[in-house]
């Protein structure tokens, strides 16, 4: 039980401090000044012992203030109005006006916009009250007085009010803005992700193409083997490129775009010839003007067309191949199709590279980020005649 105690003590002492000092350090100053004066002299003809126990009852009530704001004003006014007129008690400053004070503080504070101002009415009306019980309370410069200090608390509850909204604000926008961020961030590193996927999938799996064939060409024809390993350390360096663009971002979680080292569909170009270069009868056709297509669809559509080659390679071997890059649909979708023919009794999975076989992610996470933008994507096997990877994606006007 002591270690509760001193558990609930260590999460809540500040309160317990911010609650109680203040009615205490009051309900202190009114005694003294009530037996001493050495402060203010009380307001009324009767002794001023009978300022006592109001002026307890209010200092009590500030223990409610920042709960119940105006529960804690009422409590209070009720105590400054009620003995005067009943007992004639007398009305002292500090246990009495200053809780006052502090109270309709406390309901600018911490109360609602409609409830404060009820407590500034009902100050109004107590205020008309002890004006009307106390004949010193009716010199202009004393209401004056008066009234200014109670409406100088209130306003200063008010402004603290508004001005912890907007802090509240702030921290709410700050937090928002971080989980913003880091939701991009993912977002980001998952693209990357995809984007190492594409250029190690197809690099490694044309290597290995590559590699076998200048093992089998070096015992009878050194020349062919020889050319083919100076394929091998091209796309090396080229795929190298790549991954340097790549993984700085990946490592610093930069949320920036890649620079202009990102394929486009100028580089299918090249990429086809690659591909034929390997042996792989890649024919290309391109149809409308693909110049004003954003950066970011060219990219994509660059990887529909690096993803499509490297199965053919890796699941059909040398198959013949044709990729078609279509502007269709007007000024607002491109078609991209890879299709791989397959002669009849061919067997399709039975020409898979042995050893690159993959993990079935290359066309799942492509089918992702095409889906992300709002494209269609498909794959399609005609009777066993041809694999049909199909790839629409928007243009939408004003996309980089």
């Amino acid at each position: 039980m002591v270690g509760d105690l001193r558990r609930w003590w260590s999460e809540h002492w500040r309160n317990v401090i911010f609650d109680g000092a203040p009615p205490l350090v009051l309900l202190a100053l009114g005694v003294i000044d009530s037996l001493t004066g050495v402060f203010t002299e009380p307001i009324g003809e009767a002794p001023v012992f009978t300022s006592l126990i109001p002026g307890a009852v209010a200092c009590l009530a500030l223990l409610l203030r920042r709960y119940r704001p105006l529960l804690t004003i009422v409590i209070v006014l009720v105590a400054l109005t009620v003995p005067p007129l009943i007992l004639s008690a007398s009305l002292t400053y500090w246990d009495e006006f200053m809780v006052w004070v502090l109270a309709l503080y406390s309901c600018g504070r911490h109360a609602s916009r409609p409830i404060a101002f009820a407590g500034l009415g009902l100050s109004a009306a107590a205020m008309a009250i002890l004006t009307f019980e106390f004949a010193q309370l009716r010199e202009a410069g004393g209401i004056l007085f008066n009234s200014a200090l109670l409406v100088a608390g209130f306003s200063i509850g008010m402004l603290a009010r508004s001005w912890a909204g907007y802090r509240e604000r702030i921290v709410r926008i700050a937090a928002d803005r971080a989980v913003a961020e880091e939701r991009a961030g993912r977002r980001e590193r998952a693209r990357i992700a995809r984007e190492l996927h594409d250029v190690i999938a197809h690099t490694i799996t044309v290597i290995v193409m590559q590699a076998g064939g200048a093992r089998l060409a070096s015992a009878t024809n050194p020349a062919i083997a020889a050319a083919t390993l100076t394929q091998i350390e091209e796309l090396g360096r080229a795929s190298l490129a790549e991954l340097r663009t790549l993984l700085p971002l990946l490592r610093d979680g930069n949320g920036d775009e890649p620079a202009a080292t990102e394929p486009t569909l100028t580089k299918v170009v090249e990429l086809c010839e690659r591909m034929r270069g390997l042996g792989l009868p890649v024919r290309l056709r391109l149809e409308g003007d693909t110049g004003g297509v954003p950066s970011g669809m060219q990219l994509i559509a660059y990887r529909v067309v690096q993803e499509g080659l490297t199965n053919v390679v890796r699941h059909s071997g040398m198959i013949d191949t044709e990729v078609r890059i279509i502007r269709c649909n007007g000024p607002d979708r491109l078609s991209i199709d890879v299709e791989n023919r397959i002669p009849v009794g061919a067997s399709r999975q039975g020409n898979t590279i042995p050893g690159i076989l993959g993990a079935g992610r290359g066309l799942a996470g492509l089918e992702e980020r095409v889906r992300l933008v709002g494209g269609e994507f498909s794959v399609d096997t005609r009777h066993g005649s041809s694999f049909l990877l199909h790839v629409e994606l928007p243009i939408r006007m004003g996309q980089t």
